[in-house]
């Protein structure tokens, strides 16, 4: 049985729902949709279909709406939505696994989607940590992670024309000398789309809505462009080619960074978050954890994704917030066992989504504004 064989046979596994339940689940929904578009209280469904709503609001409305409106495929997996309009869950009952909460996450994500007008601009702020190593002339190896508040700005008219203000906090120096290089904490710094080899904006791009909207044949696609990219790699020079298992090892992990990058980007569809969502929620490795941090503090319940890297084991974490199972963020761990990088567990990054909505202008670059530092 191959990888693409054992995820399925992991997902098909997955007890769903009796008939009855979906059947009792799919009328709550509408009449609770139709109740809430009239004011009222819930009554017996009518034939008439609910419009979807877009937005996620406290109350939850917008959720259920989704629901009723394009995703019972969702209830078929066992996503049951009973209510929530008192701040509650909007699920009945806690996800008891990974998978059972990623599908969750995924019903939450296809009902958050602003829809900003031509002369508006979506707006996305978020905690970033990146992860640097060097090497220093005597004083050996060192690293560092760092804070950074970025805050995006993409014109709905014209998503190329997106601007990214970067503001550098503390520095966390993790092994070798105190003083490190990078950017002063405080340093405030510009970059527009595609000014940079390294996009901080992570603009969408043309090809993002090409992809699939099956979560199965998404994996399959994700996979089927890991495997021909680390296959293609060649070796530097002086350097054996990588074995059967490294290469093996390389597509893994390609093929969840992968899936992370499109999760965690602000600026990808709510649809396909909703597919990411599921596609994460066949790999086999996936584990629920009861509690988690995200890089801002937050807590929630997690996922952890783990597998093994070309140099050892690695993992990525997914953290939710705890009632509603909205997408908070991620972050990567490493686990190092000797050598130069030293042993135990170092995080090489992450990302919180702070706030994303829908403003109506985005600043000015300064005139002074220095050369960004990934260009």
């Amino acid at each position: 049985m191959n990888d693409l064989q054992t995820i399925k046979a992991h997902h098909d596994g997955l007890p769903g729902p009796a008939p009855q339940v979906a059947a009792r689940a799919w009328d709550r929904l509408t009449a609770e949709a139709e109740a809430e578009r009239a004011g009222g209280a819930p009554h017996e469904p009518g034939p008439s279909r609910p419009r979807r709503l877009h937005g996620l609001g406290r109350g939850r409305v917008a959720l259920r709406a989704v629901a009723v409106a394009g995703l019972a495929a969702a209830v078929t997996a066992g996503v049951i939505v009973v209510g929530g309009d008192d701040g509650s869950s909007p699920f009945g009952a806690r996800p008891a696994n990974a998978a059972e909460l990623l599908r969750y996450a995924a019903v939450v994500a296809a009902g958050e989607d602003p829809k900003p007008r031509p002369d508006q601009f979506l707006y996305v702020d978020r905690k970033d940590v990146t992860w640097t190593f060097g090497f220093g002339r005597g004083d050996g190896r060192y690293e560092y992670a760092q804070d950074v508040r970025r805050e995006v700005w993409v014109p709905a008219a014209d998503p190329g024309k997106a601007l990214a203000r970067s503001t550098f906090g503390k520095k966390h120096t993790i092994r070798g000398r105190s003083l490190v290089p990078g950017e002063v904490p405080g340093t405030v710094e510009y970059q527009r789309a595609g000014q940079c080899h390294m996009d901080v904006t992570r603009a969408p791009s043309k090809s993002a809505g090409d992809l699939p909207t099956d979560p199965d044949l998404l994996l399959t696609h994700v996979r089927e462009e890991a495997e021909a990219v680390v296959r293609a790699e060649k070796p530097a020079p002086g350097e054996a080619p990588a074995s059967g298992d490294q290469i093996n090892r390389r597509i893994e992990r390609t093929v969840v960074m992968k899936l992370i990058l499109l999760l965690e980007n602000p600026f990808t569809s709510s649809q396909t978050r909703a597919v990411v969502f599921g596609a994460l929620s066949r790999l086999p490795t996936a584990t629920m954890v009861p509690e988690l941090t995200d890089p801002a503090g937050r807590r929630g319940l997690g996922v952890s994704i783990s597998y093994q890297g070309p140099d050892g084991l690695e993992r990525e974490e997914l953290v939710f917030e705890p009632e509603t199972y909205k997408f908070l963020g991620w972050q990567s761990w490493m686990k190092r066992t000797g050598g130069l990088g030293g042993t135990g567990e170092v995080m090489r990054g992450g990302t919180a989504i702070m706030t994303v909505k829908v403003v109506d202008s985005m600043p000015e670059v300064p005139k002074d504004a220095k050369t960004p530092t990934y260009c």
